[in-house]
Order: structure tokens, then C-alpha cells, then sequence
């Protein structure tokens, strides 16, 4: 069985930096792509898309 991927989120460089009071690069990377759920994760998601991200179909 597969494991559940959420869709990935775009967002600019700019957007990357404020992200990373949250985690580091390769955290931040993982949220955005949806590769894994933890409350960390899902945190970080919800401020890229609150601070402008795309969601990409």
C-alpha cells in the first residue's frame, strides 16, 4: 500500500526564508512537497499557503 501524499506547494524563495523559523531547508522541502504528516509539517504548510503558496495540481 502507497503512502498518502498531499498535493506540493510552490512558493518563492522569500516565502522559503520566513518559513524557516518553522525548520530547516530539508523540513521546510519535505512539507512542501507532502511527503510526510507530522504537526511540524503540516504547520509549515499551512503558513506557505497562508503566505502566498500555489498549490500545484
Amino acid at each position: 500500500m502507497e503512502k498518502e501524499k498531499e498535493k506540493e506547494i510552490l512558493v518563492d524563495f522569500r516565502i522559503k526564508k520566513v518559513l524557516l523559523e518553522f525548520g530547516t531547508y530539508p523540513t521546510i522541502r519535505k512539507a512542501l512537497r507532502g511527503t510526510a504528516k507530522t504537526p511540524q509539517l503540516i504547520k509549515i504548510r499551512e503558513e506557505a499557503i497562508k503566505n502566498g503558496g500555489l498549490i500545484k495540481n
